[in-house]
């Protein structure tokens, strides 16, 4: 396997099928990135050349469960009667 970069992923080659040994190790080290929570399914697309997609189906195909959507949700305005308490 080639040198690793961030969360010791490889670079993998674009517009390259993975098959066999190569797949299998590739997606060890996207799920092994992924699974502490410290690197985003984008972060982890960035690192390895690939796209989100891709790296979204191996997670899935690996049974990985995804984290939810991120980010603060907003909160609602205040009515007028909560105001007025």
């Amino acid at each position: 396997m080639p040198e690793t970069g961030r969360w010791g992923l490889p670079p993998v080659p674009p517009r390259k099928r993975l098959r066999g040994q190569q797949r299998k190790e590739v997606a060890e080290a996207v799920v092994n990135a992924y699974d502490p929570g410290s690197a985003s399914i984008r972060d982890i697309a960035d690192a390895t050349g690939r796209s989100y997609g891709w790296v979204h189906q191996v997670l899935k195909d690996q049974k990985v469960p995804l984290r939810p959507r991120g980010g603060a949700r907003p909160r609602r305005a205040a009515t007028k009667k909560e105001e007025d308490k």
